[in-house]
């Protein structure tokens, strides 16, 4: 089932499982946002990372820029508040989290640059580091970071490549320029930064991953629990969709709501769509999305049933000038047995195998087809169940993903010695 929303080190026994160096490693790790508890963005990754390292005998350090207090003792956080700069409206944020508007731009990014500098000068005298790794770009700023990192090794992650702007590309390897290591996330994004020009010798594709012992199919008493939680049917194919995720836009939740649209004519349908939104993203209006057999979810607790309730993840991506990490619910929701139902961009069919995990649709005609395809054929559906843990188990575990950081880690500690 899928896992409490509360950390506690005892979850993290499976870390003596990991295979390392055998020699102990100390790690800085920059990054926004990063909390001592499980949350709605990308840090779950990094959570799972650092108690991973802790319960395997290495040392870390994060430092997290932020405006909330990190709280919590679990973890060795230290704050910096960023500097909020709100230039536009961001319409990707309601009222309430409009404080995260004002930093999550390069221009609040760059502004806080030269505390964070501060910051990392301060820990390299106080915790001594191997190594640096920065979980967040934050921009062409970065070019200067150097200064404050000394000789330390640094490497930065690379979930996904988002070309939006013309310039995109121009600071994209402006913000790389200083550091060691690279760390796509995916094998399409790898390929985007050689065609860039980037150095084979300092990219390292590493994949994320989940908790494949934590992210497990439930039960049957388990889904049958959600379902009656959220008042569904027994007999209803339960199709999730959530946003904001990465690279998801209103365009992505249209194309879903038409699909919903299609599946749900006629009294003789047998779905259930379910979307659930982040906190920070819902805005009232979507309340206007509901109907009979489409419901809105804003809560954690209203997304966890619906994911444990879940017989298929509807996530559609229309940027197809961006590459797939991919998303982090999708890899949580495959180890559940979820499928995924999406479209095609450069790197989600290094996840989703049509056919195995999932499919992939061109239009919501199409979607709706498949879905159908996957709600009359209970034996196919098993199939895509099985099929989809079966790929996180291989390919996006976060053990696999540990045993390959700690490894990078060290080359890069060995090598500046």
């Amino acid at each position: 089932m899928i896992r409490d929303s509360s950390v506690d080190a005892e979850q993290f026994k499976y870390a003596r499982h990991y295979v390392g160096t055998g020699v102990p490693l100390r790690i800085l790790f920059v990054g926004q946002r990063i909390l001592p508890v499980r949350h709605s963005a990308d840090k779950n990754f990094w959570l799972d990372m650092m108690h991973g390292l802790l319960a395997s005998g290495h040392d870390i350090q994060a430092l997290s820029i932020m405006l909330e207090d990190p709280g919590g003792d679990s973890l060795p956080i230290r704050a910096v508040r960023p500097i909020p700069i709100f230039l536009k409206p961001d319409p990707r944020f309601n009222q309430a989290h409009e404080f995260l508007a004002g930093t999550n731009n390069y221009a609040s990014k760059t502004t806080t640059l030269p505390w964070m500098a501060r910051e990392i000068r301060r820990l390299r005298k106080e915790f001594r580091p191997d190594v640096v790794h920065f979980m967040d770009n934050y921009g062409p700023g970065l070019i200067g970071i150097r200064a404050a990192c000394g000789r330390l090794p640094m490497a930065i992650s690379a979930p996904t490549y988002q070309r939006a702007k013309p310039l995109y590309d121009l600071f994209l390897l402006t913000s790389f320029r200083a550091f060691d290591a690279i760390v796509p996330f995916s094998d399409a994004y790898r390929r985007r930064l050689l065609e860039l020009q980037v150095p084979s010798t300092r990219i390292r594709r590493i994949r994320w991953g989940v908790d494949v012992r934590a992210f497990a199919p439930p039960s049957e008493a388990q889904r049958e629990s959600a379902r009656r939680t959220l008042g569904i049917a027994d007999d209803r194919f339960v199709v999730l969709w959530t946003g904001f995720i990465q690279q998801t836009d209103e365009v992505d939740l249209q194309t879903s709501v038409r699909v919903a649209d299609l599946a749900l004519r006629g009294a003789a349908s047998r779905f259930e769509f379910v979307f659930c939104f982040k906190p920070e993203h819902f805005k009232d209006g979507y309340r206007k999305l509901e109907r009979p057999g489409l419901r809105v979810l804003h809560h954690a607790d209203g997304f966890r049933a619906a994911q444990i309730a879940a017989d298929a993840l509807l996530s559609p991506i229309h940027d197809t000038a961006s590459t797939a990490a991919p998303p982090l619910v999708w890899l949580e929701s495959m180890a559940m047995g979820i499928p995924i139902i999406t479209t095609h961009v450069p790197g989600s069919d290094e996840v989703v195998l049509d056919g195995r995990s999932g499919v992939e649709f061109r239009s919501p005609e199409e979607a709706v087809d498949r879905l159908r395809g996957l709600q009359s054929d209970p034996e196919l559906h098993r199939r895509f169940r099985e099929g989809a843990r079966e790929v996180v188990a291989e390919r996006f575990s976060v053990d696999r993903s540990l045993r390959e950081y700690i490894q990078l880690w060290s080359d890069l500690a060995d090598r500046s010695t």
